[in-house]
């Protein structure tokens, strides 16, 4: 009988919500006992943890995945997880291209890992993609770093960018209580994380969904209001956020991260396109003007802010006319980082 206790390697593809999720799941298999492998040759559970925005990570996934089906036909007890949003996107599909996985799961389940493995480890192939309330995360994560530690604080998005595959992936919006948000930065700020990143897919929606008006008639909870409510957790000095959507990006949000010392003055705010009927096909739900609106109202309260962007090029039916009022955004604003 093996009594030698298993190991897992998990490889995360994408953006900053999967790292987090990732660092969720691997808390979660710490406390089922099991230990963490550098080597996935030496881990006999492998969780792949994957993007469907570039096709070059998810093909990636597939050239991992084809090694380790090989691999698990000579060691049977091997365990191959796909998580993340391809196993979102496809489904059952994955099993047809790759028998030899046991669980695929999509991000809206990532908190449900032990209830799932535990399924998997009774005989069954599992495929975990219905649309679910995301349960609240009692697990302490794995971190990564000593230093900064993420913490979700809305998860999903209810944007349709007509580029985008998110909202097909992530789910609708779904928001977490302020009060389980800052009780998580307490724990962090005890642990001595001094930086906390909060993050969202569109960090800006925060609080959409949670109940409750304000006198004034607007939503009780929302991501300026947050900002405020956990500014003043002991222990945390640095307090960072992404990502932003310019249709959210409200001047009130501005002043109070020109207000709150801890928050840092960097902000990432992708425009996409300095064209407005681009941005209407992208159903980006703003304009140009507004764009440059937001950033000048951040330079002129943050003369120093650091500011970062995306954009895309080459969108279908894009004109170079319309290409160059993107380069001209560009050069007039500035960005750090583009």
């Amino acid at each position: 009988m093996n009594t030698n206790p298993r190991r897992y390697h998990i490889t995360t593809f994408g953006c900053q919500m999967n790292k987090a999720d990732s660092e969720r799941m691997a808390g979660i298999l710490d406390n089922m006992g099991l230990i963490s492998s550098d080597d996935p040759n030496e881990a006999n559970i492998i969780l792949y943890n994957t993007c469907t925005i570039r096709d070059n990570a998810e093909q990636k996934v597939y050239s991992y995945l084809g090694r380790q089906a090989k691999r698990k036909h000579q060691q049977p007890d091997l365990t191959l997880i796909v998580a993340g949003c391809v196993a979102q996107q496809e489904g059952e599909a994955l099993l047809r291209r790759v028998p030899e996985l046991d669980l695929v799961m999509g991000p809206q389940h990532a908190n449900r890992l032990q209830d799932l493995l535990e399924q998997v480890f009774n005989g069954n192939q599992v495929v975990a993609t219905e649309p679910i309330h995301i349960v609240e995360d009692i697990t302490k994560p794995r971190r990564d770093s000593k230093v900064t530690a993420w913490v979700n604080i809305i998860y999903g998005c209810n944007e349709h960018c007509t580029y985008c595959v998110v909202p097909g992936v992530r789910g609708r919006e779904q928001s977490r209580y302020p009060e389980a948000i800052r009780a998580e930065m307490e724990e962090l700020g005890r642990q001595g994380y001094p930086e906390i990143t909060l993050l969202g897919q569109n960090i800006d929606a925060y609080g959409r969904d949670l109940p409750g008006v304000t006198a004034e008639g607007r939503n009780k909870h929302t991501f300026t209001d947050l900002l405020y409510y956990v500014h003043d957790v002991p222990g945390v000095e640095r307090i960072r956020f992404a990502t932003s959507h310019p249709r959210y990006f409200t001047e009130r949000l501005i002043r109070a991260c020109a207000e709150l010392p801890k928050v840092c003055e960097h902000f990432h705010i992708p425009f996409q396109s300095g064209d407005n009927q681009l941005l209407k096909a992208m159903a980006r739900g703003y304009t140009h003007e507004k764009y440059r609106r937001i950033i000048d109202k951040i330079r002129e309260l943050m003369p120093d802010a650091s500011i970062s962007a995306d954009a895309i090029v080459g969108f279908p039916g894009e004109t170079e006319a319309q290409f160059e009022n993107t380069l001209k955004l560009v050069e007039d604003i500035g960005f750090d980082l583009l």
